[in-house]
């Protein structure tokens, strides 16, 4: 460290006081600040609310010859930071997409001059051709990666540019420190920032992720009803009809689901407002400033809503749906309680959110990550543990039990069951995978098993369980009657199966490797010993009319089916290694006059032609 960085150290209490009106540091800002003004890699994981910002805006006052470039997608909540530092007489802009371009070029041209001490900008931005130009010209003194999970593909909010920031340091040609901040990583997370950003040996600075003053606790209403009004009794028992009495926010993993609650509030007489991606800049704007202001103390949200929230009056963070990932309703639930008095973060959980969840996951690229990340939500749901201890063990950190969680209250209390309704839940949840099971529970017979092999053996590697198990039932579906599907052979035979007993052999099919699943982001099924071949030109069928061709059909299928009883009796053989009924019906719709054509229907091998061929075309020349 040179006297010039020792100088610096020296000067954080008097700057802390004179420029920020503190008296002293929080948890982890000291440690983290003199990593970064000794010219240090500096990995940064301080809970919400745990005052980041600071870490990289008081060094780069205390170096006045030098710039600090923030990379934030804060897009919104650039300018309300930038005038927050010019109030406080620092020098800061920030370069974005809200901006045109000669405004962008006059904001880059004084930060090349030295006339800017802070520069946010955002992640498109700072990689564009423009920023790369102006690079040499800048003398950086460090670079702050802000929301740094976004860097992270393990991460929950995953953003590709994120990962290409490093390339800023290697355009620059110059060894500067890079400062990378983040309220929720799991030591996975960690990594992979640290390699994605090309971190030389950073120092790590990590918050503890406990909060003391927050009561988390989980409900399980049985229906959308039961949701509303469970909701409505907690904003009333917390008095916030009052806008004096704090602010609550409701999230929502829909912008539909924003726009019911919303008016479902509204009708019932709170000051609330809305906020998605789906509505303007301006009206976003304008809700934001509501809240701030309080003008509205009620805010049903996307989370969209609250990356750089600094409300600290929050004393309610309701998930009315249920989060894609413990990071995400960590971040959204500790935006509650940040001026350290008791509040309420209480998760809604039904599983219809699930399907909801996993219908955003499949439009994601990431499908199986995010299904991964989603069932430690339902994990922490249903658990009996202490809640804070679930939270803080997935970042990584062991802590004892809370006392203050809905499951510690009631354990230690006299009651034996929880009023949250978990245990009802839990009861409903049993029943209904007993009925699962019973459903399941089903002797599928040699033949059935081989149409359900025919039946994939025609469309293979094109559709998913479900689409299969659709057409062996015989399903009127759009999509099946779209593609055809009710003209394969197969179609409706197991109608009497329940569906749950057809996805469970399919399943076992896939965990036995009889069965393989194709695609990535729509998950096919196709038989493993399957081999797709070009189909030959079948013999043109005589034209007999329809009424007749149908009754001669039954009728050689019939004959068919006795032949193979007699065969099988004779044989002591089960039916289905004589013919399958699938390769009968086939039999019958094709009407092969030759050994060669017989041998093109799917289901008939060589030896099966040699053994009953001349038997079959015997009985087929009778009907033609």
């Amino acid at each position: 460290m040179n006297s010039e960085q020792n100088n610096h150290i020296l000067n954080l209490e008097s700057s802390l006081k004179e420029i920020w009106g503190m008296s002293r540091f929080r948890t982890g800002q000291k440690e983290s600040i003199e990593s970064v003004l000794s010219g240090k890699d500096t990995l940064v994981i301080l809970p919400t609310g745990g005052g980041k910002s600071l870490i990289y805006q008081l060094p780069a006052v205390l170096d006045r010859s030098s710039l600090t470039l923030v990379i934030s997608p804060l897009i919104a909540l650039m300018k309300d930071q930038v005038d927050s530092l010019k109030a406080k007489g620092i020098a800061a802009e920030y370069c974005n997409s809200t901006q045109d371009d000669l405004e962008q070029l006059r904001i880059l041209s004084r930060a090349s001059t030295g006339k800017i001490r802070i520069l946010y900008l955002s992640p498109e931005k700072a990689l564009s051709r423009q920023v790369f130009e102006i690079l040499p010209k800048l003398s950086l003194g460090r670079i702050a990666v802000d929301e740094a999970h976004c860097v992270s593909q393990w991460g929950h909010d995953f953003r590709p540019e994120y990962r290409k920031l490093y390339e800023l340091r290697d355009k620059y040609q110059r060894q500067i420190p890079i400062v990378a901040l983040t309220a929720t990583a799991t030591p996975k997370v960690i990594q992979d920032i640290s390699n994605s950003l090309g971190l030389k040996n950073p120092t790590l600075i990590k918050g503890s992720f406990y909060r003391e003053n927050l009561n988390f606790s989980v409900r399980f209403p049985q229906n959308e009803t039961s949701k509303e009004n469970e909701l409505l009794k907690l904003l009333i028992r917390g008095n916030f009809q009052k806008t004096e009495s704090g602010k609550a926010i409701i999230y929502c993993a829909t912008r539909q689901k924003v726009e019911s609650t919303y008016n479902f509030l509204k009708k019932n007489g709170f000051k609330v407002g809305k906020y998605h991606a789906g509505r303007t800049d301006s009206s976003r704007e304008k809700t934001q400033n509501g809240y701030n202001i309080g003008k509205t103390n009620v805010l049903v949200a996307t989370n969209a809503f609250g990356m750089g929230l600094d409300n600290p009056d929050v004393r309610l963070v309701v998930h009315f749906q249920i989060p894609a990932s413990l990071e995400s309703y960590y971040q959204e639930a500790g935006r509650a309680g940040r001026d350290g008095k008791s509040s309420n973060c209480i998760l809604f959980y039904h599983p219809s959110d699930l399907v909801t969840q996993n219908f955003i996951i499949g439009k994601e690229n990431n499908r199986k990550g995010g299904e991964t990340l989603l069932s430690f939500v339902k994990e922490y749901a249903i658990s009996d543990r202490c809640r804070q201890q679930i939270l803080c063990s997935y970042f990584g950190e062991e802590i004892k039990s809370c006392k203050t969680c809905d499951i510690c209250s009631e354990k230690e209390s006299s009651n034996i069951s929880f009023p949250n309704g978990r245990d009802q839940f839990l009861e409903r949840e049993k029943a209904k995978k007993q009925k699962q099971e019973e459903r399941e529970r089903y002797d599928f017979s040699e033949d059935e098993l081989e149409t359900i092999e025919q039946v994939l053996e025609q469309i293979p590697g094109k559709f998913g369980k479900r689409m299969i198990a659709g057409v062996l039932r015989g399903s009127r579906s759009n999509e099946i009657l779209r593609k055809k599907l009710d003209r394969i052979v197969g179609y409706g035979s197991l109608r009497s199966i329940p569906e749950e007993a057809i996805l469970k052999t399919l399943d076992e099919w896939i965990a036995t490797k009889k069965v393989k699943i194709v695609g990535d982001k729509y998950p096919k099924l196709i038989l493993s010993s399957t081999v797709i071949v070009k189909t030959p030109r079948k013999k043109k069928e005589p034209d007999i009319g329809g009424e007749k061709k149908t009754l001669s059909a039954k009728n050689v299928v019939q004959e068919l089916k006795n032949f193979r009883d007699r065969e099988a009796r004779r044989r002591k053989w089960k039916k289905f290694m004589v013919l399958q009924n699938p390769v009968i019906v086939q039999i019958a719709k094709l009407m092969p006059s030759t050994p060669e054509e017989l041998s093109l229907v799917k289901g008939m091998g060589s030896a099966k032609v040699e053994k009953f061929g001349n038997d079959i075309l015997k009985i087929l020349e009778k009907w033609k």
